[in-house]
């Protein structure tokens, strides 16, 4: 016979092997938002599930709940973690609002998920980004100051050593100090033209470092992405990272 503490169960209490998932996250997975924000919908009675407002904090999402957000169902994707190969004329941005032409149109028709770039791009840029949906690694990798990224920059006249020497000293940029690890000119390539090497830092730092020094960006493309090249990739297509790439990646950020 079954003891009292036995039978006497939280409603809220699953097995290990039902793969329910903490609230906060499951939220966070869908892409709205980060724990965090997703710990405030639920404080604020916009989630619920099977039909009740969850006000619990630490809930956890059965694989067969039905969980709505402000009246609208949530699914919960798959996380799912891609390389693109941005080309010209697409915004990659992480705000919700709308906009025209965001980078996700170039995969909408195959990813059913909201999923968001790591870092933005504007139209003109080009070249490799991450997009995903998983919340945790895309902040992580946005804080992180170990990513190596490699720039290609065209700029609208002759960049000269001097110029590039100073690029290489701190700069502040947005209250923040800055700078450059490598520049030099492309072989090959006329004195307006430049590879960049830097430590997480965005297209739009670095055009503003160049700005700081008097040259001005025409184009950027980033060649290189914490490891992940161009390799077999087109401008405009994308793939999968693979479990290695992924790994690497949460290891550096």
């Amino acid at each position: 016979m079954k003891s009292k503490k036995q039978l006497v169960k939280s409603k809220n209490s699953y097995s290990k092997n039902e793969n329910s998932v903490r609230l906060n996250k499951f939220l966070a997975n869908a892409g709205l938002g980060s724990r965090r924000e997703a710990d405030n919908f639920i404080k604020m009675g916009l989630v619920q599930i099977n039909g009740k407002v969850i006000a619990e904090m630490g809930y956890k999402v059965k694989p067969n709940d039905i969980v709505k957000y402000d009246g609208s169902r949530v699914k919960n994707s798959a996380l799912e973690y891609l390389l693109i190969n941005k080309p010209k004329g697409f915004i990659a941005s992480s705000q919700k609002r709308k906009i025209n032409k965001p980078i996700q149109d170039l995969i909408s028709s195959v990813i059913d998920a909201k999923i968001l770039p790591v870092g933005d791009m504007g139209r003109p840029l080009t070249g490799l980004l991450i997009l995903t949906n998983d919340e945790k690694i895309r902040i992580r990798i946005n804080n992180s100051k170990k990513i190596h990224m490699v720039y290609h920059v065209k700029l609208e006249k002759n960049i000269s050593n001097e110029i590039m020497s100073k690029l290489k000293k701190d700069q502040l940029v947005f209250d923040k100090t800055q700078k450059i690890n490598s520049i030099s000119h492309i072989p090959g390539k006329s004195k307006k033209e430049v590879g960049v090497e830097v430590h997480s830092i965005s297209p739009l730092i670095l055009t503003k470092l160049f700005e700081a020094s008097g040259s001005k960006v025409i184009q950027m493309d980033r060649v290189v992405f914490g490891g992940l090249t161009k390799k077999d990739l087109p401008r405009g297509k994308w793939r999968r990272l693979t479990t290695k790439e992924i790994g690497f990646l949460k290891m550096m950020s």
